[in-house]
């Protein structure tokens, strides 16, 4: 836990992809944290705030350098993205249309469809397997009762459709990109997580 005399330097301008996927892995644990002390009171009901607080803890043990806004600004931006995308690649399965696939088409496409132009493929996968926890979580739980708290569904839960991976599109391939690239300012993820082993 950071020191909270000490005051923190934080990092400002475009995220790395780098910063990102230690963000990703930091959401992956903190669903993890709190999976394992749902029954627990000093989870249930616990302020988004401090929550964020943790992330940033751990972004910061991690090499980035950002505050706990930042990193939910960050998480809001990717969510929104990773939708967009799923849902489109979605439409495309549905259809059989591989040669339209999100991944396939240049960014004048996707601009024109309305789509993130910059989504690369291992922020994808990164945020698919994040929802896919979550999502193996309210299927093993029971539903919406496995809340935290019992509060609003989370957005995580959302995108799942309350605990149905099978609902997401297969995730495209992963190339490898050097982790010292700059991400491009409209946020989104790269990189490989493995899912959490019990």
């Amino acid at each position: 836990m950071a020191n909270p005399g000490v005051l923190r330097d934080y990092r400002k301008g475009n995220w790395t992809v780098q910063e990102t996927m230690v963000l990703i892995q930091a959401k992956k644990m903190d669903d993890k944290r709190r999976m394992k002390k749902q029954g627990g009171i000093s989870e249930r009901g616990k302020p988004s705030e401090l929550r964020w607080q943790w992330v940033e803890n751990y972004c910061w043990g991690n090499g980035c350098l950002r505050s706990q806004n930042q990193c939910n600004d960050k998480w809001d931006n990717l969510m929104r993205d990773f939708k967009k995308v799923r849902e489109y690649e979605k439409g495309v399965l549905e259809r059989g249309e591989d040669e339209k696939s999100y991944w396939r088409i240049d960014k004048h496409e996707r601009k024109d469809y309305n789509l993130p132009t910059n989504m690369l493929q291992q922020i994808y996968q990164g945020l698919v397997e994040v929802v896919e926890m979550k999502g193996t979580q309210m299927v093993v739980g029971g539903g919406s009762g496995t809340n935290t708290g019992g509060c609003m569904p989370s957005v995580m839960e959302r995108l799942t459709g309350f605990g149905q991976p099978s609902m997401l599109p297969p995730p495209p391939p992963t190339t490898t990109l050097p982790s010292s690239q700059p991400f491009p300012t409209v946020g989104t993820l790269t990189g490989f997580i493995p899912l959490f082993s019990h």
